[in-house]
């Protein structure tokens, strides 16, 4: 199952701040986890250990410590991590991911429109295969923008605190939802 399949399935990711958050994982909805934490020493086992729950696995890997910002880390974590993708703020980092053959998620803050735009061009250079728009409460014509650049799925993340604000992203256009509350974890909407 890919990307697109999965956030079909359950189209709330769980996003997962530290490692004691795994055993809260077990038996929820979600098809996808967001790994916001790990460490090079730790990060297969636990990314082995969301994969034996039937999940697939994107590690953060800004917030991943003891990885470098360079291809040589990102063929370790293809090789070793063996996550199902990446996710990043940093460009080089998502086009050099895709060309290692993991799937990449760019993160992008929009705090402002100029930012939508630095965005678009951000995701043109990246050719990432998904983006996680921060915050995922924005207005539709942010979402629309990014879509007319590059279709690919958009994650809205961050600021998201209960199903009124998950409703909210799904009409203003997110193909999914990423929340570190477990309460909103199997919502289904």
């Amino acid at each position: 199952m890919d990307f697109r399949q999965a956030i079909q399935n359950h189209r709330v990711i769980a996003a997962l701040r530290k490692e004691e958050e795994l055993a809260s994982l077990e038996g929820t909805d979600p098809t996808v986890c967001f790994l916001l934490f790990g460490e090079i020493n730790t990060a297969a086992d636990v990314v082995k250990r969301v994969k034996s729950m039937g999940k697939q696995v994107y590690l953060h890997i800004d917030l991943a410590q003891g990885f470098g910002n360079d291809r040589a880390a990102l063929r370790y974590i293809r090789s070793q991590v063996q996550p199902d993708g990446i996710v990043s703020t940093r460009t080089h980092l998502i086009r050099s991911a895709r060309e290692e053959g993991l799937f990449a998620i760019q993160r992008l803050f929009i705090p402002d429109t100029m930012s939508v735009e630095t965005g678009k061009h951000l995701l043109k250079q990246s050719r990432a295969d998904a983006v996680e728009v921060m915050p995922g409460v924005v207005p539709k014509w942010v979402f629309e923008t990014l879509r007319d650049s590059r279709d690919i799925p958009i994650v809205a993340g961050g600021l998201i605190r209960g199903e009124d604000d998950i409703r909210s992203a799904f009409k203003n256009g997110a193909s999914a939802v990423s929340v570190s509350s477990r309460g909103l974890w199997n919502q289904k909407v």
